[in-house]
């Protein structure tokens, strides 16, 4: 017989954006998984009355898997996320952003892959990006070509932290996130990379190799908790803005290595290098002069000592944005997932996993 599926939470971080809330919930509604709850905790925001009215709309139709709550004042991205975990009774939380959308059946896949390992604490996966149409995507994120399990350890923190800075479609163990709860990062808006790394260096970790969701490309709304004021600016990511989080999440993997007694800090930052052309790409329409002080102060950070990051922002400004991303889709379709690089753990195929033990382990390092 299957093991039973675990409850989830499906938890939605909600601040403005009330018109893309009803198409987040029919993603979900549809599912059809049993067990399953949405959580939505809305940030004191100007559109709470119209977040608040599409909640009630559900609610008459007899929708009643929805626990919706409002913060008394805005606590921010990152302490939003927090209390979620707190509000939500699931045994798995299932994260998503609130203009997200999941695709069809990913409940399905992700509580059949955890109930067969309930070992797993984080679960990362592959995810699309879309501008209008969600029928028509503009790239697909896929971190390996198949679903890996990964053991716990520092191996496992350094390869998940960088690829849980999206949040739609993350997963995590509910009980282990609230004992791991911190106020220590708000305003970096990358709480989930600190929980991600708390959790792994203890538990397991798995990639799901379906897409599980698609995110919306638009403007962000970040900056107006007192955490995020004078580092974001709603509606537009600046240079600045770019920067102070690249620093945070750096200053994440710093903490990680204080309390830890890890090296997570000059590994996190190798392969960030070596992936710098996202950071890179986001500010290349920039004019070159405000181009060319953004990579100085990347470089500053630690970047400059990654050829990678060179190779990068001069392709960048000799060839464009527009050239760079086919090059990139044509990788990402040749290899079936994004490169790899400098030796990230690849972690274990679920059915070497299942294996005997007496079958000689394969390695988790490429």
């Amino acid at each position: 017989m299957s093991p039973p599926l675990p409850t989830l939470s499906v938890c939605i971080p909600a601040y403005n954006r009330a018109n893309f809330l009803p198409a987040l919930l029919d993603s979900i509604l549809t599912q059809n998984y049993p067990g399953v709850e949405i959580v939505i905790s809305e940030d004191n925001s100007p559109q709470r009355p119209q977040i608040s009215e599409v909640i009630q709309a559900y609610r008459k139709r007899g929708v009643d898997c929805i626990r919706y709550f409002e913060n008394e004042k805005t606590l921010g991205f990152d302490g939003n996320l927090r209390i979620l975990f707190a509000r939500a009774t699931g045994k798995y939380c299932v994260m998503m952003g609130n203009d997200d959308l999941l695709c069809p059946g990913s409940l399905a896949t992700i509580g059949a892959l955890l109930a067969a390992h309930p070992e797993v604490a984080v679960a990362i996966r592959s995810y699309g990006w879309f501008v209008d149409n969600p029928a028509q995507l503009d790239q697909i994120v896929r971190y390996f070509p198949a679903t890996r399990i990964f053991d716990p350890g520092e191996d496992t923190a350094v390869t998940f932290f960088r690829r849980v800075g999206a949040l739609a479609g993350l997963v995590f163990r509910r009980e282990d996130s609230v004992a791991a709860q911190s106020d220590r990062f708000d305003g970096t808006l990358f709480y989930q990379i600190y929980l991600a790394a708390e959790l792994l260096l203890k538990a397991h970790g798995l990639y799901i190799a379906e897409t599980i969701a698609i995110c919306r490309e638009g403007k962000p709304d970040f900056g107006h908790s007192p955490a995020e004021k004078g580092k974001f600016q709603p509606g537009v990511y600046t240079s600045d803005a770019r920067v102070a989080m690249v620093r945070g999440i750096l200053d994440i993997a710093s903490h990680i290595d204080a309390a830890h007694h890890t090296h997570v800090y000059s590994r996190v930052l190798k392969d960030m290098g070596n992936y710098s052309y996202s950071f890179l790409a986001f500010q290349a329409n920039l004019r070159f002069a405000d181009f060319w002080s953004y990579y100085r102060a990347m470089g500053e950070i630690g970047f400059s000592r990654n050829p990678l990051f060179h190779i990068y922002f001069w392709s960048l400004a000799l060839f464009g944005k527009r050239f760079c991303e086919a090059v990139i889709r044509l990788l990402r379709f040749t290899f079936r997932a994004t490169p790899r690089l400098g030796g990230i753990g690849s972690g274990t195929s679920l059915e070497t996993a299942a294996a005997p033990a007496s079958r000689a382990a394969p390695s988790t390092r490429e």
